[in-house]
């Protein structure tokens, strides 16, 4: 049963889930660098590899994160549980907004995340009390579903007037045109992408250290994997679906680029796609395989000691991702090593993983503290002061009376 925020404390941290996040950020770095498509029009490997399963996994260890700050398998509910996630979906946002001034005046390709991510948690507050089987469901049918509500409501919803990342000016000049492109026009779409952040809460329900939960995860995520791949593929390759999506979404194209770039969607075609971001029931159920998958395998190589300490880096990376993410979208921003991509990757990896390993024996990632601080900040002023303990001296009793 839900209980009140006030009287529950934020699940300790768990290695496994913070070097699975770590793995999903160097793909996120992997694919901002390399690009989707080399010059021959291939897509690259670090697309084939990472390229949607990377940020899925982000989003899904962030609804896990979530799940960890308001209670773990016991969610906390009511005003300050409300006010303390609202608080960080603020800060998230405020924070994606700033860089995105970096991203839109180096013309990166990047497509900055956090204020999707900031609108998820606020979508978050009413699902905080309900269980990992109601959260799983939601999950569920959000991937089947969504897909079909996005794209219909493209066409109904305003484009937004900005081009690139979205700003502070832009929340004043364009506010319709922000929500419309944070809802179903972006690249990450709120409408479907609220899936990911339902199954990791649905995860950060249950006990993550439990011996039978890591292997579920890993063997559930690989089965769900093999099985969209094959449907996907029957439809694709065998019922004539890719020849049909190419000439509707991608005339004159190849047919790689028809295989893993992802469509504009302006046909119902569009949906047979399995191309990373394309946002459709085959894309969001691969990758939320992937990241269960994942997880999964995560959790199995931290239960052995010596793998721990070997892994200890990457979950330093994963514990703070936001700190880390800023830096890598202001570091893409200067344009530094733009020309040579491998040594780029190289120093960017490193110097994350470095600084990272240093800066745990302070704390929280720079970042991190102040999102939390913000957080703690709103959950005290809504919580109600507790009344003063009776008295119970029986000596200060006897002054009373005399």
């Amino acid at each position: 049963m839900p209980v009140p925020y006030a009287q529950k404390a934020a699940v300790s941290r768990i290695v496994g889930v913070d070097v699975a996040r770590g793995l999903a950020l160097l793909g996120m770095f992997s694919v901002h660098v390399f690009g989707a498509f080399d010059a021959a029009g291939s897509p690259t490997p670090a697309w084939m590899v990472a390229g949607g399963r990377s940020s899925a996994t982000f989003a899904v260890t962030a609804g896990i994160g979530l799940a960890f700050t308001t209670g773990g398998p016991r969610p906390a509910t009511g005003r300050p549980a409300a006010a303390a996630v609202a608080a960080r979906a603020g800060t998230i946002a405020l924070i994606g907004l700033l860089l995105g001034y970096a991203s839109d005046a180096a013309d990166l390709d990047v497509d900055v995340i956090l204020v999707f991510y900031a609108l998820l948690f606020l979508i978050a507050i009413p699902l905080l009390g309900l269980g990992p089987r109601t959260l799983a469901g939601l999950s569920l049918t959000l991937a089947l579903g969504a897909p079909f509500a996005v794209h219909a409501l493209r066409g109904v919803l305003p484009e937004p007037a900005f081009d690139g990342d979205p700003t502070l000016q832009d929340v004043v000049t364009d506010p319709l045109g922000l929500v419309s492109d944070l809802l179903v026009h972006g690249d990450y779409p709120v409408l479907a992408w609220t899936g990911y952040l339902c199954a990791g809460l649905a995860l950060g329900r249950l006990d993550l250290t439990s011996r039978k939960v890591a292997p579920r995860l890993l063997g559930g995520g690989l089965g769900l994997v093999a099985v969209v791949w094959l449907v996907s593929s029957l439809v694709l390759f065998r019922y004539d679906g890719l020849r049909q999506l190419w000439r509707a979404e991608f005339p004159g194209a190849s047919r790689a680029e028809a295989l893993w770039d992802s469509p504009d969607g302006v046909t119902w075609w569009a949906l047979l796609s399995r191309a990373p971001h394309s946002t459709t029931p085959f894309d969001l159920l691969l990758t939320l395989g992937s990241a269960a998958a994942i997880l999964g395998g995560a959790l199995l190589l931290t239960r052995n000691i010596l793998l721990t300490r070997a892994l200890t880096s990457l979950a330093a990376a994963g514990s703070m991702p936001l700190t880390l993410y800023a830096a890598h979208v202001l570091l893409l921003a200067t344009g530094a090593l733009a020309d040579s991509p491998e040594l780029l990757y190289a120093v960017m990896t490193i110097g994350a993983l470095l600084f990272a390993l240093s800066w745990r024996h302070v704390g929280r990632g720079p970042l991190e503290t102040v999102v939390a601080g913000a957080a703690r900040r709103c959950r005290e002023a809504v919580t109600p002061a507790r009344p003063p303990e009776p008295e119970t001296d029986p000596v200060r009793l006897s002054q009373h009376t005399e």
